[in-house]
């Protein structure tokens, strides 16, 4: 059994060493999925960068069907699993910017992760992770950008996820690096239904 466990954790670090995405988590939308029903979820964050992208590289991973849109550009798309790099024509101005990811699911589990960085190794970009908005309505992202996101992206874990490296389903459902099934994906009331 010692053997095991010491096996698949080493396997895990071997993965994670490897991960090309690496800081990036899987982010996905919790009500959409508990349905379990075909769904299109977009997420959507705002990033400000102080100099700019002199070589900006997209690294992303979709469970399904992608789309990734810069500024209201699409910038990359992919079908199923397995991690894709795309090279951006350079520079990303410094300044604030908008990223959003479009995912397609048959049964809504609708997920991905991204990261947006500088390949010469200078600069910040942006990852997946805590902090995006998501809507399970894409259509109000791409009209409204972040105003349009109604919720709170959650989540899913840490990466690599597998059988041998990831924690439960149940623990990262429950807890995911401080993100919470009700905070994180709670929809945010209208001021209507507030009152």
């Amino acid at each position: 059994m010692a053997l095991a466990v010491l096996g698949a954790a080493a396997q895990g670090a071997w993965r994670a060493a490897r991960d090309p995405l690496r800081p990036a988590l899987w982010i996905g939308l919790y009500p959409v999925a508990r349905a379990a029903l075909p769904a299109e979820v977009a997420f959507v964050r705002e990033f400000g960068v102080e100099r700019p992208l002199e070589r900006p590289v997209l690294e992303a991973e979709g469970d399904r069907e992608w789309e990734v849109a810069l500024d209201g550009r699409t910038i990359a798309t992919g079908v199923g699993p397995g991690p894709r790099r795309f090279e951006l024509p350079g520079p990303l101005g410094a300044g604030e910017h908008l990223v959003a990811a479009f995912v397609k699911h048959p049964e809504g589990v609708a997920s991905i992760r991204l990261r947006l960085r500088d390949a010469s190794g200078k600069g910040i970009g942006v990852v997946s992770g805590r902090g995006w908005g998501a809507d399970d309505d894409a259509s109000r992202i791409r009209e409204r950008g972040r105003k349009g996101a109604r919720y709170r992206a959650m989540v899913w874990g840490r990466p690599p996820l597998s059988s041998w490296t990831a924690s439960s389903v149940t623990r990262s459902l429950s807890w995911n690096g401080g993100s919470s099934i009700d905070a994180e994906s709670s929809r945010i009331p209208s001021r209507a239904e507030a009152q």
